[in-house]
């Protein structure tokens, strides 16, 4: 069972972007996310993560995309 830790899934509109992202060559961003976050566990619960216009966005096993954590400078 997927955990997701109470996070709400993106906006349908933002959830088919990140699909877009996804399939780029580099866009796997799930250790540097474990790297932020000092946590392999959570990020064990996703599929993949990405990075995308300023966030970090991780999608479980249902397909569903969650934004992890936003770096704004």
């Amino acid at each position: 069972m997927t955990q997701t830790y109470h996070l709400d899934p993106v906006s349908e509109e933002l959830h088919k972007i990140l699909d877009q992202e996804v399939n780029k060559p580099t866009a796997d961003k799930k250790d540097e996310v474990a790297t932020l976050l000092n946590s392999e566990s959570f990020v064990a619960t996703y599929d993949t993560c990405i990075w995308w216009d300023g966030c970090y966005y991780c999608q479980d096993d249902h397909d569903n995309w969650y934004c992890i954590k936003c770096s704004f400078f």
